[in-house]
Formats: structure tokens, C-alpha cells, sequence
């Protein structure tokens, strides 16, 4: 279904609903175009390509062309059925027009499979509801109802794919894989008892493995997400909405439900929440403090950023980038000014007083500013933001948050931490650091919280500079890189000494996906826990 860069595009040519009776049985036949059927009601067995499928209500079947339908059967009771007709067009012929739908003419795509692909839909109640959307403007001659309907169709087929990627992770990934289904379509109506068939384990086995992976159960993981989104949105200060649009925008139905539910979960109600979140505070510190501010529901309406570190449109990390819309992003890979803060109208400043940050002494004259002394740890500024801002229960539920998540993803990756030792290194342009045991976030995280054993030759605190000689003195059993760029990666690996490392050597070097991995704040350290654990469930499959 992937749209290769713009090279192929679907059009859907034929919709129908279908209400087969009992004892229904239909034969041999093989497909000219992509079809997708989803079983609203009743249950049956489809054959295709000589292989036999249950189905029942919530399937969905994804077929291509050239495929075989040996059989489609509804042995008791009448089936309902949606079925979906649709054909690729090769945008990149010189007629940008269809390809031959003859058996067997198409190719098929990367990622496709040979077979039928039939698994439950998670989202069953919003996937049927966009069914009948579509439906209703296929009967429609307008063109512009026609064009919401491709559009339409195109979120139809997006979540088809998604459900099969998160279908096609097997093991704890496909806890990890379902997690990531929850993240995209939580403010819909989720059937929270479809996951366990999308991770391809039982209801029981699910459960153990979602809150081993998250510590919390799927209802209570599903209740978070729509929480943080509903504080996002109660926060922000051009947010217009009422309570009651603010609760259906997350997927709570029931105003009254999602009020008493919050209130419970944060110690007050939406709408003095929302009065509270309404302070105009504006972060003019390098450091990333807009987690923490978030993580109690202030948006600050200003807040540092790295444009040519993280590749978001405004240089926050992925994590907040939703989360900060409306906030304006002050380039901290130069000197903050308050010439950029002040027009503003921030009721409150806030800075690092660290002493050797340029200007900062023409930030203290200004009556408006907060000066938060430097801490070692990123819940004593969750302490003290919530003390000054009065949100200290808000401070302390976020805290005991983390921390049962440190504790859960502990217990995830035992399989994992048990095999050896590790060493934590960061691949610069021109040096290589190596990360001691403590006096550092990411330390912090990884040796005392996860559970990695460090090597015992590692001794020292933060890290050290140049250190490519040590690294070769120590010879570590196994390398784990973070925040390295690939082509610094690529520019050492050929390196003699870098080769000469036994971890090296038995291909025991870890490399994640890391660049928005930041354990400095509440938020941003509960992503970094849940990338970690999904990267080294998959990186190390034999455990």
C-alpha cells in the first residue's frame, strides 16, 4: 500500500456492502484489482491461494491482484461484509495512467505479501464508522464530496497498513508495535480487546506483557494518553475550547465521565486547570525545562530550541513537538536575549542560574524572572518548579509516573541486561567520549534504573574526552552509541584501533536511533524508556 514517493497513487473503483445468508459458499475466484473486505458481522471461512482463514466480526482481509479465492463460505448464520475495490495508478508512465489489472500484470509492492492478509482491526467501531462515511459520499455526484472521499479512503487504506505493521511484529515488539498503535488512534473509539489479536498473543499473555513493557495495564496506558493530550490542550494558551470539546477530541463521549476521571487522576477539575495553566511563563535556559513545565500542565509560551540538532520544523525533539504548538522556539545554540522574550508579555522568566551562561546578569534585573539554581537530577527540578508554580502534587504524581516506568522496563529487558557488561560511548567529529557510571542523565538512566551492568574498568564520573586509547585499554564486551551521527560513525569504524575492540569485532556494538532520546525530563525520559526497550528487545532476538 506504500505511496513511493509520490511514483504510485489508488483509486477506489467499486464499493459494496454485502449481507451473505447461511450456507452461502462462493468459488474460484481469482482477482483483478486490490480488494479490501472487512467482516462487520456474523462469521465464515475464506480460502485464498489454498490457504483456509477464519473470520468473524472485526476481520480485516486484505487482498492483491492475482490472487486466487478458492473459497469464501458462511457456514451458520447471515455475514455482513464491507468490500473495498481498489487499483494502483504508476504516476510515473507518460499516461500517469492505470496499470494493467490483468492477472498477474501488477507488481506488487515492497512490503506486500504473497498470501492473504487477514487479522482483527484493533479500532473496530471508528474503522466502520469511516466505512460508512465513505459509503455515504460514494452515492454522492459532487466533486467535492467525491474528493473527501478519496481522502477518506486514503485514511482507510493508512490504517489497514498500520494494523498489518503492527500484525507482522511478533514477540514483545509486537507489544511495543500495538503501543504504537494507541499513540495514533487514541482519541478514537479503541477496542481495547482487539490488541491482544494484533500482538498475536492471548488476552492473559497480552496483559503481563503490556504492563511488563509500560507498567501499567492497556485501560489505564489508553486513560494517559488521552489525559496528556486533554492537559495539552487545556494548557495552551490559544486554546479556546470548552471542557466538553476538549474531552471528545481525546475520545471521551461523556463530559461528566472525562471531569470526574480527571479530577481523580490530577486533584483538581479541567476547568481550574485550565485557569491555572494559563500563567505566561517563558524558558530562556538551554536547558530542555518545557518537559517539565508540560509534564504539569503549563505550556510555557517560549521555550529553547535546536534547529540544527533536532530535525523538526521548529528544533524540539519529536516528543514535544505537538505538545509545544503555539509556543515560540528560541534558538538555544546561541545567546537567549530578553530583547526576544519580553514582547512577549511572559509573567514569569525562568533561567538557569548557572553562573557562566552569557548575559545573565541583565536577565536578573528583570522583576519577572525566576532564577532555578543548577540540580543534579531532573526530578529536583520537577520538585522545584512544582513548588514555585504550586503544582507540588502534580510534581510528585509525575515523579512516582517515572519511576514505575524505570522500574517496568527494568524488569522488560533482565533478559536482555543480564548477558554481560555494557559501555556507554558518543562518536563526535573529532573524538570519541566515554561515559562513566555517574554524574550523568543518561548514566543515571542506563547503569542504576534499566539494570545495565558497567564494565568494571569504568571508574570515572560523566565522561571522558578523547578516549579511543581507553577504549582500547579497556577492550569492552559490549558498546552501546548514543547521540552519534552516521557519518562519524562511518568516519571511525575503519579506524584500526576502533576495529582492534572486541566488541567490534563480535558485532557487539548497539547503535539506536538516539538523536531525540533526552533523560533530562519527565517526558522525554519516559520516550527515551520506551525507544530503549523496544530497540534492544529487537536488537538482541535470541534472549
Amino acid at each position: 500500500m506504500r505511496n513511493s514517493r509520490g511514483c504510485h497513487a489508488y483509486v477506489w473503483t467499486a464499493f459494496r456492502k454485502q449481507r451473505l445468508k447461511r450456507g452461502f459458499r462462493l468459488r474460484q475466484l481469482r482477482l483483478e484489482e486490490y480488494v479490501l473486505c472487512y467482516v462487520a458481522e456474523g462469521s465464515g471461512e475464506i480460502t485464498v491461494n489454498g490457504k483456509k482463514h477464519g473470520i468473524e466480526a472485526g476481520t480485516l482481509i486484505m487482498l492483491t491482484p492475482a490472487m486466487r479465492i478458492d473459497e469464501l463460505s458462511v457456514p451458520s448464520g447471515p455475514l455482513q461484509m464491507y468490500r473495498l475495490h481498489y487499483t494502483r495508478i504508476d504516476a510515473a508512465s507518460p499516461a500517469g495512467g492505470k496499470q494493467a489489472a490483468a492477472p498477474g500484470a501488477q507488481k506488487r509492492l515492497a512490503g506486500e505479501a504473497a498470501g492473504a492478509e487477514v487479522f482483527p482491526v484493533a479500532s473496530a467501531s471508528a474503522f466502520v464508522t469511516k466505512l460508512e462515511e465513505l459509503y455515504r459520499l460514494g452515492q454522492e455526484a459532487d466533486e467535492c464530496l467525491h474528493l473527501r472521499a478519496q481522502s477518506l479512503f486514503y485514511d482507510l487504506l493508512a490504517t489497514a497498513c498500520e494494523e498489518r505493521s503492527a500484525r507482522a511484529k511478533g514477540g514483545d515488539s509486537s507489544v511495543a508495535a500495538t503501543i504504537d498503535y494507541m499513540k495514533k488512534h487514541f482519541r478514537e473509539a479503541l477496542d481495547l480487546g482487539a490488541l491482544p489479536k494484533l500482538a498475536g498473543l492471548t488476552p492473559s499473555s497480552y496483559c503481563r506483557a503490556f504492563k511488563r513493557a509500560v507498567g501499567m495495564t492497556p485501560g489505564e496506558y489508553l486513560t494517559q494518553l488521552r489525559m496528556e493530550e486533554a492537559k495539552a490542550m487545556l494548557s495552551s494558551s490559544s486554546s479556546a475550547n470548552r471542557v466538553k470539546d476538549v474531552a471528545r477530541s481525546v475520545g471521551f463521549s461523556d463530559e461528566l465521565y472525562f471531569s470526574r476521571l480527571f479530577k481523580k487522576r490530577e486533584g483538581l477539575s479541567p476547568q481550574i486547570y485550565m485557569k491555572q495553566a494559563g500563567q505566561r511563563v517563558a524558558i530562556a535556559s538551554k536547558l530542555f525545562l518545557q518537559d517539565h513545565f508540560l509534564a504539569i500542565g503549563i505550556q510555557p509560551i517560549a521555550a529553547p530550541s535546536f534547529p540544527n540538532y533536532f530535525p523538526t520544523r521548529t528544533g524540539f525533539p519529536v516528543y514535544l513537538q505537538q505538545r509545544l504548538r503555539g509556543t515560540k522556539a528560541l534558538n538555544a545554540e546561541r545567546s537567549i536575549t530578553p530583547q526576544e522574550v519580553l514582547p512577549l508579555s511572559p509573567d514569569v522568566i525562568v533561567q538557569i542560574d548557572t553562573g557562566q551562561e552569557q548575559g545573565q546578569g541583565e536577565w536578573k534585573k528583570l522583576g519577572e524572572t525566576f532564577m532555578f539554581n543548577g540540580y543534579l537530577s531532573w526530578h529536583e527540578y520537577q520538585r522545584q518548579i512544582g513548588t514555585v508554580f504550586n503544582k507540588e502534587n502534580q510534581a510528585q504524581r509525575i515523579i512516582d509516573h517515572v519511576q514505575k516506568v524505570e522500574k517496568a522496563a527494568r524488569e522488560a529487558l533482565l533478559p536482555v541486561t543480564r548477558q554481560g557488561e555494557w559501555t556507554i560511548v558518543r562518536v563526535l567529529e573529532n573524538e570519541v567520549r566515554l561515559y562513566g557510571t555517574e554524574g550523568h542523565a543518561l548514566t543515571d538512566l542506563y547503569y542504576d534504573k534499566l539494570g545495565f551492568q558497567p564494565d568494571p574498568h569504568v571508574t570515572h564520573a560523566s565522561y571522558k574526552p578523547d578516549a579511543l586509547m581507553e577504549l582500547v585499554r579497556i577492550d569492552p564486551e559490549r558498546i552501546i552509541l548514543f547521540w552519534s551521527e552516521k557519518e562519524d560513525v562511518e568516519r571511525l569504524w575503519p579506524n584500526p584501533l576502533w576495529q582492534s575492540l572486541r566488541a567490534v569485532r563480535e558485532n557487539k556494538v548497539y547503535y539506536p536511533e538516539s538523536k531525540n532520546w533526552d533523560p533530562w525530563g519527565p517526558l522525554g525520559r519516559e520516550y527515551m524508556i520506551e525507544q530503549c526497550t523496544a530497540y534492544f528487545l529487537r536488537a538482541i532476538p535470541s534472549i
